[in-house]
């Protein structure tokens, strides 16, 4: 190949590149504790009080930070990680007389250790839920996607490492590179849901195997 054939190669496949590299998700290692992956507990998820889902039919805020929830626990269970479910957690603070402490890392750290042998917590909220508006084939309106969540280690609720996603699907013809890697490599539009659970599984993926 010669100089110039490879200069062009070069640069045809640099946009390619970077798409494939730039990441889908933000995310903040704050402390790499070995084994605090061994066992995590899923608080539910919180919608932000400003969160006004638009779907057809329509999806309550209680429901799309549900969904989130559910993602993110499968995510974490994939990689093959004991996963105390959300459900069970509520159900030891009610058991206990207790709602659920929402936004006490530390008071839900201490009881998911005590109470599942849990290593670390997920605590998290959704901050947008957009359905397309149209179909697979053809959208006047992509799925929009909003969401973070923190790792703490149990019991102890210092945070580990958090992660953010804010995504809304781009059109192939505007971004034929990032395009290809949506569920589908770009070739049909996305709903809510199928947008949401690819960045909770991009969003677990990215968490340092260290901590494991």
């Amino acid at each position: 190949m010669t100089n110039g054939r490879a200069a062009a190669l070069t640069l045809l496949l640099a946009p390619l590149a970077c798409a494939l590299t730039s990441p889908i998700v933000q995310t903040q290692v704050m402390q790499v504790s070995p084994g605090m992956l061994q066992k995590v507990a899923v608080a539910p998820f919180q919608p932000d009080p400003g969160l006004r889902p638009r779907s057809e039919p329509p999806v309550s805020a209680a429901l799309a930070a549900e969904l989130v929830t559910r993602f993110v626990a499968e995510a974490l269970a994939a990689r093959g990680i004991a996963v105390v479910a959300p459900n069970d957690l509520t159900l030891a603070f009610e058991s206990q007389g207790t709602v659920l402490p929402r936004g006490d890392a530390a008071a839900l750290s201490a009881l998911a250790a005590s109470q599942f042998g849990a290593t670390a917590i997920v605590v998290g909220n959704v901050t947008r839920f957009q359905e397309r508006e149209g179909g697979a084939r053809g959208a006047l309106r992509p799925a929009s996607i909003g969401f973070n969540f923190t790792l703490h280690v149990a019991p102890t609720g210092v945070a580990a490492y958090r992660a953010r996603f804010d995504h809304t699907q781009a059109a192939l013809s505007d971004d034929l590179f990032g395009s290809i890697r949506y569920p589908g490599g770009g070739s049909r539009w996305l709903t809510a849901a199928e947008l949401a659970r690819w960045g909770a599984d991009n969003a677990v993926d990215d968490i340092p195997s260290g901590l494991k």
